[in-house]
């Protein structure tokens, strides 16, 4: 048996031991607290653009934009997301589509024996997402005048609700320059949406939220002085096109 007096001494350097571990400002224990440092995709592109080389390649009479992805090798899909073509046949002559990567512009191969049904189709999947706020779509996904933007911006009210566009987990809550407060959730089949300019943020890492749901306010942290909600949707964390995926 352990004699009392024993006992005592134990309790008497615990209970020191919890005063100066407390005191300290921590726990007398390590529990780590995962939190999600700040996205590399998000610092090295900004809602204010991101220069990007490429060449603008004008459309001829006749050309497909399959055949122009092609013959420039870049993907249907991301050509179209990039340059906001949504329907494919609806290219004309004249317009210009911006290549990215490319340096010098091509003359297109010819096509001789185009079997429509071996041509890959754009795809726009617009079920899943909701649109995070309802309002005017103010800057659009794609290159304009060599800068990139990653996202749309749709203005709203000071203070409008935010809605989760589809159910997800809240894997970042905080702020980061040009974004100010920004909310990133993560979806299902690697699908991640970004809200930024924030007035508030009203949900905090690891809640799980529904579609729907209010996370946060528009607001104008961001590089806006008007208010405006920053939304963006990614998929491996790659930006895609927003307007490819919302009703």
């Amino acid at each position: 048996m352990i004699p009392v007096a024993k006992i005592i001494d134990w309790l008497i350097t615990l209970e020191i031991f919890l005063i100066i571990g407390l005191g300290a400002g921590c726990l007398p224990w390590h529990i780590p607290f995962h939190k999600e440092k700040e996205p590399d995709y998000l610092q090295v592109s900004t809602p204010a653009g991101t220069k990007v080389k490429g060449v603008y390649h004008t459309i001829k009479r006749g050309e497909t934009l399959w055949r122009i992805a092609k013959t420039y090798g870049v993907d249907l899909q991301m050509l179209a997301e990039l340059n906001n073509i949504e329907d494919a046949t609806k290219i004309r002559a004249g317009e210009k589509i911006f290549i990215p990567g490319a340096t010098k512009t091509k003359k297109l191969i010819p096509a001789y024996k185009e079997i429509s049904y071996s041509i890959p189709k754009v795809v726009k999947q617009k079920t899943g997402f909701i649109w995070p706020v309802k309002g005017k779509v103010v800057s659009k996904f794609g290159v304009i005048n060599g800068l990139r933007y990653e996202g749309i911006e749709i203005a709203a009210p000071l203070g409008t609700p935010v809605k989760a566009s589809q159910d997800g987990e809240v894997v970042y809550e905080g702020q980061l320059k040009g974004y100010g407060n920004l909310l990133i959730l993560k979806h299902k089949d690697n699908f991640k949406t970004i809200y930024a300019y924030n007035q508030v943020n009203l949900v905090s890492q690891g809640r799980k939220v529904k579609k729907g749901e209010t996370i946060a306010r528009v607001g104008n942290t961001g590089r806006s002085s008007d208010p405006r909600l920053h939304f963006q949707i990614r998929k491996k964390n790659q930006a895609r096109n927003p307007l490819f995926f919302l009703p």
